[in-house]
């Protein structure tokens, strides 16, 4: 059953970084669910589009705070490779996360360029007599 206290606990939880489906469990209630309660309810369907907006910059934030971590040193001062591959794995997905949910802010720039090329130069020249 809907109530405003849920939804609002919820939200805040999705505007702090985590999933929605992790939210709903805590708050016990399907995601499934809280989505049918979005569809009907316009005013709860925009607060949890803004309250993904802000959890996206959370975990972009957060982010930024895993790749600033240090490793752990052993006693000759190495650095356990295995301990590189995994911390690399999380922000690789991280960062793939992001740009998926974000493709405009976090995914990657793709410029593209035309350069007209004699035939299709020649095309046009053709489509602008004709026509």
């Amino acid at each position: 059953m809907f109530t405003q206290e849920k939804a609002d606990a919820i939200c805040s939880r999705v505007a702090e970084g985590a999933s929605l489906r992790k939210a709903c469990e805590e708050n016990s209630i399907s995601h499934t669910a809280f989505l049918l309660w979005c569809r009907t309810r316009t005013e709860l369907a925009n607060q949890y589009a803004q309250a993904r907006t802000v959890g996206t910059e959370a975990e972009f934030e957060a982010l930024a705070e895993l790749q600033e971590e240090l490793p752990e040193r052993g006693p000759s001062g190495t650095v356990d490779p295995g301990w590189v591959a995994w911390k690399r794995l999380q922000i690789d997905t991280r960062k793939w996360e992001l740009s998926k949910k974000a493709p405009k802010k976090y995914g990657e720039k793709l410029e593209t360029t035309v350069e007209a090329g004699e035939s299709i130069q020649r095309i046009v020249r053709e489509i602008v007599r004709a026509g």
